[in-house]
């Protein structure tokens, strides 16, 4: 059998983009069609229009072997039109109801043509995600064992699309790939930790999100960015409520990351500056919202002032301290610190200082398993810059995930305490 006569009869009839067992999302990993070929829907739109499946003359079984293949590749795919091809020549195609099959000489022309842009966002991750792979083989220079020396993600998350065996381009579309290079980069990240770059677990940002959204109606900062999970998750908590967000701002002292981080705030849905600089040291103007995961542990050589008069050489307290200067008054800050800043002997006293003259909102406990790759237990920490009130407290045990996932049980609480209803 041979894909390459399969494709190419796709191309003659009209189709451009027609990959041979092309990635699934994760709802769909364990199965691949043999062929899709993608044509424009109506609006424009490229769709996966056409299954095929291919099958062996010297097979015993009938063509029609292949017709349950073909109906999952409607039901997973959405695809329209059905094949069945034998040797890569006999062409057999379905009834629509996927019952039976017709000898027909190849394919039929797409209706609306073979042109358009890829929408579809789990797609699109796989696309990018499975260039990410290819590209860590490569730079090893080995078989594809996932695992080994770092890769440059920043070079492929540039993809705005892929070029066809014809040389033809496929765009993928703009809000599409606001969110496709971002998960690619994640689940990179996630399942090989080849990048070097710091994601945040993603239950963890979208929390986040959710715990910053009443005060997502102007301008946001992460001062200690990463590769920008928390910004991310902010903006499309903004963009899907319409919260008025407009102005977006990320700090990060390596330049690799902060590459990373601009590379997917290029297709953000609003103006994005990403900064290669220290926030510790940088001019940064007052936001109305701060959301950060900064790192953890640091150690300085000097004593930094802190705002009650204190002085500490303690980089978690120092990190602090910079974050609540940084708010504008009304603002909140929403912060993925270590366990021991919230409990910590010596930091009782700036702790007094902070309860005194912030709200802080709400502590909550997360396990070890919260922070991807480091054995630490952590706090999502809420502050406000107004008069002090309340703390809602929870420490989140093994089931963290669902409680912290939209409509889950502690998370819906922190967000009645803090705010008095769901945004």
């Amino acid at each position: 059998m041979s894909y390459e006569t399969i494709r190419d009869a796709f191309v003659v009839a009209g189709y451009e983009f027609v990959p041979q067992e092309p990635p699934m999302s994760d709802a769909r990993r364990g199965w691949r069609p043999d062929v899709v070929a993608w044509a424009a829907d109506i609006n424009g739109t490229l769709v996966p229009w056409a299954a095929v499946e291919m099958k062996k003359a010297s097979a015993p079984a009938r063509p029609e072997v292949g017709l349950a293949a073909l109906a999952r590749s409607r039901d997973l795919l959405g695809t329209t039109d059905h094949y069945v091809v034998v040797d890569g020549t006999d062409w057999y195609r379905a009834d629509p109801g996927i019952q039976r099959l017709v000898r027909v000489d190849g394919p039929e022309p797409p209706p609306y043509g073979g042109h358009g842009e890829i929408a579809d966002v789990d797609f699109a991750v796989t696309l990018l995600s499975d260039e990410l792979w290819k590209a860590a083989d490569r730079n090893r220079g080995r078989a594809p064992i996932r695992g080994g020396h770092p890769v440059n993600p920043e070079d492929f998350l540039k993809l705005a699309g892929f070029r066809t065996h014809t040389g033809t381009w496929v765009p993928i579309r703009k809000e599409t790939l606001w969110q496709a290079r971002r998960r690619a980069l994640v689940d990179f990240e996630r399942r090989g930790r080849e990048g070097e770059l710091f994601t945040s677990h993603k239950t963890v940002a979208r929390a986040v999100a959710e715990l910053a959204g009443a005060k997502l109606t102007d301008d946001l900062l992460d001062p200690f960015c990463g590769a920008g999970s928390f910004l991310w998750d902010s903006i499309e908590h903004a963009e899907r409520h319409g919260t008025g967000l407009s102005t977006v701002r990320g700090y990060d002292l390596n330049q690799r990351t902060a590459d990373v981080a601009r590379s997917i705030a290029d297709v953000a849905p609003i103006p994005v500056e990403i900064i290669a600089a220290d926030a510790l040291q940088t001019d940064v103007a007052r936001s109305a919202c701060v959301v950060s995961a900064p790192p953890f542990g640091l150690k300085f050589s000097d004593h930094h002032e802190l705002l009650d008069g204190s002085k500490t050489r303690d980089g978690d307290l120092v990190v602090l301290d910079r974050i609540l200067r940084l708010l504008k008054a009304g603002g909140r800050a929403v912060l993925h610190l270590p366990l021991n800043v919230a409990f910590r002997a010596n930091a009782e006293p700036y702790r007094r200082y902070i309860a005194t003259n912030f709200r802080v909102a709400a502590i909550l406990g997360l396990p070890v398993g919260a922070v991807p790759g480091a054995s630490v237990r952590t706090v999502l920490l809420v502050i406000d810059v107004s008069q002090a009130g309340d703390t809602f407290v929870a420490q989140l045990g093994e089931d963290w995930e669902t409680q912290l996932a939209p409509d889950g049980a502690a998370l819906e609480a922190a967000l009645k305490h803090i705010d008095g209803e769901k945004l």
